[in-house]
């Protein structure tokens, strides 16, 4: 959808998959399949970057997270922070990140990107990356004051 929603909504897709799967070669690889030529490369791109945190942080042994980890991305407010013409958007996604290691932890961690209208749909603008979003808890009086629109859950 060549609308600023439809950024957002490919965005939160390519956001949910790299942070769910924490995977160093994932994340680096799905970077160079969405985002133009220009930008930063998939290997100091900002999510992947967060992925090598979480395995560390985490004490994850290699580039992956282990198989008995549980980490459920879940897109849960965005903001579309600027607009030029129909073909290009910064947009952010804010998620709602549960993880189970051997404890369970939940964080609201925002994230923004440029991005561009191609005939193949969104992909990363290239260019110097947007400043980082707020990092709010989804839903709260803080999120709402730093501009987070929430973002409709599927019913079943």
């Amino acid at each position: 959808d060549r609308t600023p929603l439809g950024a957002v909504a490919q965005l939160a897709a390519i956001d949910t998959y790299v942070l769910a799967t924490m995977s160093l070669p994932g994340a680096v690889e799905t970077h160079n399949a969405w985002a133009l030529p220009g930008g930063v490369g998939g290997a100091t791109w900002s999510q992947t970057s967060n992925v090598k945190s979480f395995l560390t942080s985490a004490r994850q042994q290699g580039e992956v997270k282990d198989p008995s980890t549980f980490v459920s991305v879940v897109p849960a407010a965005f903001q579309v922070k600027g607009v030029d013409g129909d073909g290009w958007v910064v947009v952010c996604v804010l998620f709602d990140i549960t993880a189970r290691i051997t404890d369970v932890a939940r964080m609201g961690y925002g994230t923004c990107e440029r991005m561009q209208w191609t005939p193949d749909g969104w992909r990363i603008a290239p260019g110097t990356p947007p400043a980082p979003a707020p990092s709010t808890w989804p839903g709260s009086e803080l999120s709402v004051k730093a501009g987070w629109l929430p973002l409709a859950r599927p019913t079943n």
